[in-house]
């Protein structure tokens, strides 16, 4: 098989670029030239990689998989010339995540810090963002890592994925002087809600608790955000309840900054349950991140969870 590095470097510029006008004027050769090269590939590899009926273009299933091949071809080519020149350049390749908003500022961090070594700190580069665009970005290949919650569409091929533990939705609001909840799902008022975005992962899980409710609360929606730190910054002002994941809330309940709105005898009707999990293609990374992923696993394995669940119970 022949692969020119030029070859590479224009794919994962279509790819970004999702056109090849563009693209080609990024790589700095005409369009004709550039599509030649692009098609030039596709042969050489026998696989289509780009979908050229859709605007913009898209990536084929071999194309998503085959970017992220193609990012980390180059990467050990770049290592290795280093290494040739006698350089050390920036050191081992820095591992890509992609992670859902609210974990990205609470759980990855303690990943990173839980799997580097000896003080030193792992090489990452983290893309903070909504649930729905970080399972697009792992699935076109834009990272190696994707921290999220239990989807679906990655339990099966080409996917590999390791648990790292469970996190509780509970409502909880602002206390009142008392210490107790400043507001109650039997209140005969309307309450006030603060909720995720209907169409935010997060989302989709509290309306299925909402519709299980065999009397269900009435409710007056104050806010709606796909942020939960958002959301929480909004009930601990005592703007309503909110259902929150207990990794984001581990202080403020631990410090009586806010509270569950339910007694504990009452979890199984009014809390419910979102696993944790780290996912990846099922094609071989770089060097580093397959190291990372094997030491994580057995990790795993060896009972370490990274939800701080554990701590509010």
């Amino acid at each position: 098989m022949n692969l020119e590095t030029k070859w590479l470097e224009d794919f994962l510029a279509l790819a970004e670029l999702r056109n090849f006008s563009r693209a080609a004027q990024f790589r700095n050769v005409t369009q004709p030239a550039f599509s030649r090269r692009i098609r030039s590939l596709e042969q050489s590899l026998g696989v289509e990689l780009i979908d050229r009926a859709t605007t913009p273009l898209t990536l084929t299933p071999e194309g998503r998989l085959f970017r992220t091949t193609a990012r980390n071809l180059l990467r050990q080519m770049e290592d290795g010339l280093h290494q040739l020149k006698g350089q050390s350049g920036f050191g081992p390749q820095p591992l890509d995540f992609a992670a859902a908003h609210s974990l990205s500022v609470t759980l990855l961090p303690e990943l990173i810090q839980a799997m580097s070594h000896e003080g030193q700190m792992l090489r990452s580069r983290v893309e903070s963002i909504d649930v729905d665009l970080a399972v697009e970005a792992l699935q076109e290949g834009r990272c190696d890592f994707l921290l999220a919650f239990n989807i679906e569409a990655l339990m099966q091929p080409p996917f590999l994925s390791l648990s790292l533990g469970k996190t509780e939705l509970r409502p909880v609001c602002a206390p009142d002087a008392g210490g107790q909840p400043r507001f109650q799902l039997t209140q005969s008022a309307p309450i006030p809600i603060l909720g995720y975005s209907p169409d935010a992962f997060m989302g989709r899980q509290v309306n299925g608790i909402l519709r299980a409710l065999e009397d269900s609360p009435t409710f007056q929606p104050v806010m709606e955000s796909s942020l939960t730190n958002l959301l929480k910054v909004m009930a601990l002002n005592g703007s309503g309840i909110a259902w929150l994941p207990g990794y984001a809330i581990v202080d403020e309940l631990r410090s009586g900054q806010l509270v569950d709105v339910v007694s504990p005898e009452k979890r199984d009707i009014y809390w419910g349950e979102v696993e944790i999990k780290l996912y990846r293609n099922d094609i071989r990374l770089h060097a580093g991140a397959e190291q990372f992923w094997s030491a994580l696993r057995k990790k795993c394995q060896q009972g370490w969870v990274l939800t701080p669940d554990e701590r509010l119970m």
